[in-house]
């Protein structure tokens, strides 16, 4: 009887052994589980990161007109302000050949520097075809000056002289209106006439503009932002405008951009915007805009401002656009905006978008984020 009850005991040992190896073996499995499962979710978490990051940096790319259309051009243009005049050929031909809203202002530069090049018969084909082809575009008065100015010239080699007197000229501009504003702005508005002068020229002329506290000056760069001239020194004189930080100017870039239906004026417009300082209307655009795009736009430029997140997190609020969700939470996790993004994601009720606020908030060092992302570890 004793060494049955030995024997029971033994067994029982056993049993006992084996079932605490048991439940070892389930918890290492439920532990291996689990780190399998923490791995494939950081992973995944990786992937949604890496794809997001790659949107958008597309969307940024589209939003701020950085396409090949847009390189191009500015290359062409940076190739004439070089005097590599075949270079600034082959860059506008890309231009033009791939339709870009401003294949107008492609082909006028791709006149004048066939022109530069001494290629006169060219230079007057594509000042014909310019004129053919776009029979309303802001580029034909210069267009046809130019013309004018090849006619005259036939027969006659370009003077190398012209070329060295640009950079005297962009000397002698900036120190004349240091010395005497009344006595430059004239002359500033005769060479920004001049359709012979080069875009870093007359780029420059908008500059020393817009640097002047002369009312006149200002008055100057006012009306060219407001269109009528060339395209090219528009945008130059929207892009400064933003810099006089007043309400005045502030009230000019929102007329502009209400006046026009060109994306590349209204993208400029809004980095004007931007750089005015000008939230309330930003706000405005990305509430109201008919464009998605411009709204997209006006929105990251928002996340670049101090003060911006109480109003981005009202727009999503109000937001159906799912893209541009995205991009306020986007914007918001640009201003650091832990508060306004915990309150977002405790009433947001679809998960791709709880999704991207919460991963927002594993990447921001605050209380309100700690708190917020302890909470739904306790759930």
């Amino acid at each position: 009887m004793k060494a049955m009850k030995r024997w029971v005991g033994i067994v029982a040992i056993v049993a006992a052994g084996a079932t605490r190896a048991k439940a070892q073996n389930d918890a290492a499995e439920q532990a291996r589980d689990a780190t399998r499962q923490a791995q494939e979710q950081a992973r995944e978490a990786a992937r949604q990161a890496t794809e997001q990051a790659r949107e958008l940096a597309r969307q940024i790319r589209v939003n701020v007109g950085v396409n090949r259309g847009g390189d191009d051009y500015r290359s062409g243009q940076s190739a004439i302000d070089r005097r590599d005049y075949d270079q600034a050929v082959k860059r506008f031909d890309r231009v033009i050949n791939d339709k870009s809203t401003r294949a107008d202002g492609a082909m006028y530069w791709k006149a004048y520097s066939l022109y530069k090049l001494g290629r006169k018969p060219d230079a007057q084909t594509v000042l014909a075809d310019l004129e053919k082809q776009f029979p309303q575009s802001r580029w034909l008065n210069d267009a046809r000056a130019l013309a004018a100015e090849v006619r005259a010239s036939t027969g006659q080699p370009t003077s190398p002289e012209s070329e060295s007197d640009e950079e005297l000229k962009l000397l002698a501009m900036n120190s004349l209106m240091q010395q005497d504003a009344d006595r430059a702005i004239p002359l500033l508005e005769k060479l920004l006439a001049d359709p012979k002068n080069s875009p870093n020229l007359k780029g420059r002329a908008i500059f020393v503009l817009a640097q002047s506290k002369s009312p006149k000056a200002r008055q100057i760069v006012l009306q060219y932002a407001k269109g009528g001239t060339n395209p090219d020194a528009q945008l130059r004189a929207i892009e400064y405008l933003g810099t006089f930080r007043s309400d005045e100017s502030s009230q000019a870039l929102s007329d502009v951009y209400a006046s026009t239906t060109d994306p590349v004026v209204k993208r400029t417009v809004i980095r004007g915007l931007m750089v005015a300082r000008a939230k309330d209307r930003l706000v405005q655009i990305a509430k109201s805009d008919q464009d998605v795009n411009m709204r997209r736009e006006a929105i990251q430029y928002l996340g670049g401002m101090q003060a911006a997140e109480v109003d981005l997190a009202e727009i999503y609020k109000t937001e159906s656009n799912m893209e541009l969700k995205h991009s306020l939470i986007q914007s918001l996790f640009a201003r650091q905006a832990a508060k306004q993004l915990v309150d977002l994601a405790r009433t947001e009720t679809n998960p791709e978008l709880k999704r991207d606020i919460v991963r927002m908030l594993t990447m921001i060092k605050s209380k309100e984020a700690a708190d917020y992302l302890e909470d739904l570890i306790k759930k």
